[in-house]
């Protein structure tokens, strides 16, 4: 993050989740090729503007004005919460720019999974449910996984089309239920292998 001072490694440590997201960003921002201007913009009220800026790659809050985009430039929307941050973001995207959305607390509002762009295509989704996960990498299926009373975890059902969460859970749970019981449970100590 290129953060020196000790007054800012200790806003890192407060607002850790913030900052592990601009790293991230960063990252898939370096990953876009050389020459591609990539605005990364951030939802959530943490400062980035200490960060050590990079080239091609500008950092700014959603709702302020980001630098305009040129054809085949990259627009980051970094933890998108309300319908309205999705949906504004599309907004300066121009054919030929690549919209990505990083690390969404989407459900917060409706409890399904993804956001409410439904013209988005999910590439790569983890969320945690309950006695397991659901999970989705580009251009594979949807899987509902059970977790294991040994930590592994096991694919109990794919969905070539984006599952409802209250379906996935659902299944998820009766599953563990009827074959660990209640040893599967990793928050009872003695309970779980895990703890």
């Amino acid at each position: 993050l290129g953060l020196t001072s000790d007054m800012l490694k200790s806003m890192v440590r407060r607002n850790l989740v913030d900052f592990s997201n601009q790293h991230w960003a960063v990252k898939l921002a370096q990953s876009m090729g050389v020459g591609r201007k990539v605005a990364i913009q951030h939802c959530d009220q943490t400062s980035k503007k200490d960060c050590i800026p990079l080239d091609n790659i500008s950092v700014s809050r959603s709702g302020k004005e980001s630098p305009p985009l040129g054809k085949d430039d990259v627009l980051v929307i970094v933890n998108p919460g309300t319908p309205e941050q999705w949906l504004s973001a599309a907004k300066p995207v121009l054919p030929g720019n690549t919209l990505v959305y990083l690390n969404s607390i989407s459900g917060g509002w409706t409890y399904e999974l993804g956001g409410p762009d439904k013209e988005a295509e999910q590439v790569y989704f983890l969320k945690r449910i309950s006695k397991g996960w659901v999970f989705r990498q580009y251009p594979g299926p949807w899987q509902a996984l059970v977790e294991r009373p040994d930590g592994s975890v096991q694919v109990l059902a794919t969905y070539d089309q984006r599952p409802l969460l209250r379906e996935v859970s659902g299944l998820v749970r009766k599953y563990s239920f009827d074959k660990f019981a209640i040893n599967n449970d990793r928050y009872a100590k003695g309970f779980g292998a895990r703890l």
